[in-house]
């Protein structure tokens, strides 16, 4: 008779045959791996089927990972085909089945240590629930290794990689983080110090990491480096969009279509531009098996600048570990995430400007975007609440007109009367070319980082600092910024922008920076030298290289 329930952590926990494994992984000193087995994040839908034989497989996300007939015999002639040579450790990826390691412990390599790597912990508690393993465990023979130890140790082997078929197919993008880490293959750039890079950038289809790809191929064509970036086409933008606006079932069937149109044009521009690396932005469309084609087009480092909120969008956990190296905005948050998908090579990277397009203007060029106080974004939920109580409660009893404080941007629809008035041209979408004439415009620009909780407050948590804090610096505008603990690093507090503790300081800090406009003036113009002197996209480009281990001639 089939269970084909999904099984439980708290039901798995249970089991007795469980309790003599815990007992054993604790007395051989396994405390990392008993606590990701306890508290990892799991990913998958695990469920437990009864095989011919009377025994139990487990079918992980639809998938069964081993024979229904006769799992015993199937890992058998496997074990067989591979014929494990001699080795004083040998390495295994998958524990989807018990079959595999108990034979290979048991009867082909007997009194031989092997590691297993597995990366669901739902999967490996599953079989540690099924088959007793205590023995080996317990004498060191089997050793656990999970993403928790990617992320912190490179992990030894000396004998081949054991790949167990079923699990790779389930996990790509982590079975080729672990085969690298095992390897140490393609994770430097350092053998090519001193010599010009060839990069290919990857963007996103639209969105709001396409002007940073854009600025990071103009600033690697300033330099030494020669930049490819990959253009999409209207034709694949279109069927984005398409995507977006569709019904699930539709839109899932639009998005395999994209995929299946986006994978072999990059492996196409890889093979024949042959980068020496190549970065991808965040919401790229790429899949894990696009990446792994990327790597054997052309034999890139593959690096990922993550340049949004990691909490924000499920895909990263997928592609994340399909990468040589991983470039983020949110240290001090971040971590716990990176050590849950394997992944050691990470760095934080700080957003940055191009102050070719944001700078100061002329006032002739910023006419029609003036505005004593202004505020560039989209209409997220704690902008509207927060806007919409200036709006209402502060801006009228400064006795000024409504239109000279002038919200630009998009997604402000039905956000009420209040705000209506001061939406420009009804809220329209607006191009990076006005943002920058915006920013040189206000004589006070608010610049609040977004959230989707709807009270009207800010969001320190976060912690990253979005690219509108460069952007209205490079162009040499006067900001107040909602206060955000990476802050302090990048730009000195009331030298070169002034913060806001909490929504209700606002007021003051406004009518303070209103009344003094050469004040304001000056720390606009020292937020630009900070900018030429820190935060361009040739600034990051060179630490993104350095990080990777490139350095230029001496």
């Amino acid at each position: 008779m089939a269970l084909e329930k999904g099984l439980s952590r708290v039901e798995l926990l249970a089991r007795p045959v469980w309790a003599e494994n815990k007992a054993a992984l604790e007395a051989g000193g396994q405390t990392l791996a008993l606590a990701w087995l306890l508290e990892g994040p799991i990913h998958s839908v695990v469920a437990e089927v009864e095989d011919q034989t009377g025994g139990s497989v487990l079918v992980v996300e639809g998938q069964s990972q081993a024979s229904r007939h006769d799992p015993a015999l199937e890992a058998r002639r496997w074990l067989e085909k591979l014929r494990p040579p001699e080795a004083p450790e040998s390495v295994m990826f998958g524990l989807g089945t018990p079959w595999p390691t108990r034979l290979f412990l048991e009867e082909f390599r007997p009194g031989r240590p092997l590691t297993v790597f597995e990366p669901d912990p739902l999967v490996a508690l599953a079989v540690l629930s099924i088959h007793d393993f205590s023995r080996h465990l317990a004498a060191g023979n089997l050793r656990l290794l999970t993403p928790w130890h990617l992320a912190g140790e490179r992990p030894r082997a000396t004998g081949p990689l054991l790949v167990h078929p079923p699990a790779q197919r389930r996990e790509p993008a982590r079975f080729s983080n672990f085969q690298r880490a095992l390897t140490g293959v393609g994770v430097d750039l350092g053998h090519l110090s001193g010599r010009p890079l060839r990069l290919m950038i990857i963007p996103p289809l639209s969105g709001g990491s396409w002007p940073v790809a854009v600025s990071l191929a103009v600033a690697a064509q300033a330099g030494p480096h020669q930049s490819l970036l990959l253009e999409w086409g209207a034709d694949l933008r279109e069927l984005e969009r398409a995507a977006q606006s569709a019904p699930t079932v539709e839109s899932a069937l639009i998005t395999t279509k994209l995929f299946e149109s986006t994978a072999p044009l990059a492996a196409r521009a890889a093979a024949e531009f042959k980068p020496d690396l190549i970065l991808t932005l965040a919401q790229a469309p790429l899949e894990v098996k696009a990446l792994e084609q990327l790597r054997l087009s052309c034999g890139a480092l593959l690096a990922f600048w993550l340049v949004e909120d990691f909490r924000q969008f499920g895909y990263v956990a997928e592609v994340a570990p399909a990468y040589d190296a991983l470039f983020h905005l949110q240290p001090g948050l971040i971590e716990p995430a990176l050590r849950d998908w394997g992944i050691s090579r990470s760095h934080y990277l700080p957003l940055a400007a191009d102050p070719e397009l944001f700078r100061p203007r002329d006032p002739a060029e910023t006419q029609n975007y003036r505005a004593d106080l202004s505020f560039m974004g989209a209409g997220y939920p704690n902008r509207r609440r927060l806007l919409g109580r200036l709006a209402e409660d502060y801006w009228p009893r400064t006795g000024r007109p409504a239109d000279s404080f002038r919200i630009f941007g998009s997604g402000w629809a039905g956000a009420g009367s209040g705000l209506a008035a001061h939406l420009f041209e009804g809220g329209r979408r607006v191009e990076q070319p006005e943002c920058a004439l915006i920013y040189a415009g206000a004589r006070v620009q608010l610049n609040i980082h977004s959230s989707g909780r709807a009270e009207p407050g800010f969001n320190p948590e976060s912690r990253l600092v979005n690219p509108r804090t460069f952007e209205i610096a490079a162009a040499g505008g006067f900001q107040i910024v909602d206060f955000r603990p990476l802050l302090p690093p990048l730009f000195r507090t009331w030298e070169e922008l002034a913060v806001a503790g909490s929504p209700e300081e606002l007021p003051d800090l406004i009518e303070r920076y209103l009344a003094r406009p050469e004040e304001a003036r000056a720390i606009g113009q020292a937020a630009r030298a900070r900018v030429l002197a820190e935060h361009t996209y040739s600034h990051r480009l060179r630490q993104l290289l350095a990080d990777l281990g490139w350095q230029p001639s001496v």
